[in-house]
């Protein structure tokens, strides 16, 4: 005799036989709701935004509410840019409304703030992670597509509001919102006032930072985006150790180029080469096509920016360019513009005064004389000497170098280098001088 399983039994070895993290009865699957929620709200914070507005005679005028969520156990808090740019006076609190006091960091600004990726930080002058304890920063990239997630926040001045949904896409790009973006897509119900607040996974880990909406009325209506919580670590990062973020500068504009065969693809093409740039440097061209970065595929100026802006400064980037039908293979180290063009100016001294160049080996990092002009005779340098330290300071990296080298007057004393197993210490003496 055939039986018919009722709906609910149905749904029941669903939830028990489902792979993954789901693999439990409906109680249990409501229970890491409810711990995921828990865990999290103690760590989101209420932002209420205020300006000065002389006209209609009141010192300070509310003009938005917001979200933010406690990073870490130094009081920082993370929120969006378009949060706190809407005003410049801030009134926070904890998840229970108990005032936070705000402090300011080094730099003596009450602020850091990253407009490229919407992402701004505060800081809690006397805080007690032991009471309001920070968020646990879970892995973005550990996220699937259909994964349920949380968000948490303060929509419409409602505080502690908590939705759900799942994740719909991820890497999203070309949206129009900022300039550097990788969005986590779901369709978690998010209103004004969600913006800052976190996107949480079911073990109450911050994925992400709940940043806009696609909607024609204002409100939810199913496509919502959020910064990934990988792009948020290092932003912060980079905010709270330099006060700014440093990206790197590759020195040329794209285009997005259309096929008249087929009008829906497109190719992502060099427009103009910066002089005195990486670009120019590496023999990038107008018209070259940039086909991959790292071996992902590029198609669109929005996806090159995403992939170049998301390296941190220093790292290399491999680019397979199409020239003429070719197909080249093309390495760039990703530094910033101020420094890469301190450290084109540094090597050109370097060079006309001592006869000497140097760059970096591409497998260990290592700074090595490339290249020595009849003007280095005498010096002891051999070519394929490493660079160990200048002047009796340690030196590593291009950057190094020329931040060492300006301080010292384009002048060198000593080098000390690496050669087959020895080190050895090398004094210079200036023209005029005697030994």
């Amino acid at each position: 005799m055939i039986r018919r399983h009722s709906p609910f039994f149905i749904i029941l070895l669903i939830f028990v036989t489902a792979p993954g993290r789901l693999l439990a009865g409906p109680d249990s699957f409501n229970s890491m709701f409810v711990h995921a929620a828990s865990r999290a709200k103690p760590s989101v914070v209420n932002i209420t935004v205020f300006r000065a507005d002389r006209d209609s005679g009141q010192a300070l005028v509310k003009v938005s509410e917001g979200s933010g969520i406690i990073l870490n156990r130094w009081g920082i808090i993370v929120t969006n840019y378009h949060v706190l740019d809407k005003g410049d006076t801030y009134r926070v609190s904890y998840h229970d409304g108990t005032p936070c006091e705000l402090g300011s960091f080094d730099n003596g600004e009450t602020r850091l703030s990253d407009v490229k990726t919407d992402i701004a930080l505060l800081r809690i002058e006397g805080y007690k992670p032991s009471v309001y304890p920070p968020i646990t920063l879970g892995d973005s990239s550990l996220l699937s597509e259909g994964e349920w997630v949380l968000a948490i926040g303060n929509p419409y001045g409602l505080r502690q509001s908590i939705s759900c949904g799942i994740v719909s896409f991820k890497g999203r790009d070309n949206i129009g919102f900022i300039d550097i973006e990788d969005f986590i897509q779901t369709d978690v119900s998010i209103n004004p006032g969600n913006s800052g607040g976190p996107l949480v996974n079911l073990q109450g880990e911050m994925v992400g930072i709940n940043t806009a909406i696609r909607t024609l009325s204002g409100g939810s209506q199913g496509i919502s985006f959020s910064i990934p919580s990988s792009i948020v670590r290092q932003v912060c990062e980079e905010l709270l150790s330099y006060g700014r973020v440093r990206r790197g500068w590759l020195g040329f504009v794209a285009r997005e180029k259309r096929s008249e065969r087929s009008p829906e693809s497109a190719v992502v093409e060099i427009l103009r080469v910066m002089r005195n740039s990486p670009a120019e440097d590496a023999g990038l061209r107008f018209g070259d096509v940039i086909r991959e970065i790292d071996g992902i595929t590029i198609e669109s100026v929005s996806r090159l920016v995403k992939e170049v802006g998301n390296r941190p400064v220093g790292s290399k980037i491999h680019l397979s360019v199409s020239r003429n039908g070719k197909l080249l293979d093309i390495t760039l180290v990703l530094r910033e513009k101020q420094v890469y063009r301190k450290i084109q100016t540094s090597l050109a001294v370097l060079l006309s005064r001592y006869g000497i160049e140097i760059d970096e080996n591409a497998e260990d990092n290592n700074l090595v004389v490339s290249a020595l002009s009849p003007r280095s005779a005498g010096s002891g340098l051999r070519q394929g000497d490493i660079l160990k330290s200048m002047n009796g300071r340690s030196i590593r990296t291009l950057e190094d170098f020329a931040e060492l080298f300006q301080k010292s007057g384009k002048s060198i004393r000593s080098i000390e280098v690496a050669r087959d197993t020895g080190v050895y210490s090398i004094s210079f003496v200036e023209e005029g001088e005697s030994r």
